[in-house]
């Protein structure tokens, strides 16, 4: 009798065990997933906060990471000066840069919008220096509708050249992400975090005011 007691007690606590570490796995799963990453640097971007812009960019946390893999002992210096150069370019960006400029997309994602994310789809980047090291992208489709012409973006000479300089009204784009760990294969991030880093954005169709 005990023993089919203890028995039983230690199946419970198997299963407990188990089901904590699923809902654990999905939470984690939750909370890291690209969409909730694009949504986190969209909401950033809208509100202007560029200490989390800075930590959720491609191209700024790959500064950040070829900074740390040097061995030198002014990588507190080095991290200062490449946050001040950032937040610099991201300040002077100007409404009219192209697209795929670094902080461009500044002035896609404003305070003055509405935004619905569609779908996400993964792909696989091979580049020539690295063929056999594949780096993992998943692209965001959202949505965007903006509520003022004035402060709305410009479409994008390249992408219609009929269309140049006037505002967008609605528009959907693609967001790439990339997971902080394959930003520079064999580099993990300083703080050993698995997060998605927005790292540009095309545009796939647009409609004026």
């Amino acid at each position: 009798m005990g023993f089919q007691v203890k028995r039983h007690t230690n199946i419970i606590i198997t299963a407990i065990l188990i089901l904590a570490a699923a809902i654990g796995i999905l939470i984690f799963a939750m909370a890291s997933s690209p969409k909730r990453g694009a949504e986190e640097y969209i909401i950033a971007m809208q509100k202007r906060d560029f200490d989390a812009i800075y930590e959720l960019n491609y191209e700024a946390q790959k500064k950040v990471q070829l900074i740390l893999r040097e061995s030198t002992e002014r990588h507190e210096e080095q991290l200062k000066a490449n946050y001040l150069a950032e937040k610099d370019a991201f300040e002077k960006i100007k409404p009219d840069a192209d697209i795929s400029s670094h902080w461009s997309e500044r002035f896609l994602f404003i305070p003055e919008m509405k935004y619905t994310i569609i779908k996400e789809e993964e792909e696989v980047e091979r580049t020539p220096s690295a063929p056999f090291r594949p780096r993992r992208t998943v692209s965001v489709y959202v949505k965007i509708e903006y509520a003022s012409k004035a402060s709305a973006p410009l479409i994008p000479q390249r992408f219609n050249a009929d269309m140049e300089k006037e505002k967008i009204k609605t528009a959907a784009y693609q967001i790439k992400m990339v997971q902080s760990e394959e930003v520079i294969k064999g580099i993990r991030p300083e703080k050993g975090e698995r997060k998605w880093l927005f790292k540009g954005t095309n545009i796939i169709e647009a409609a004026p005011f």
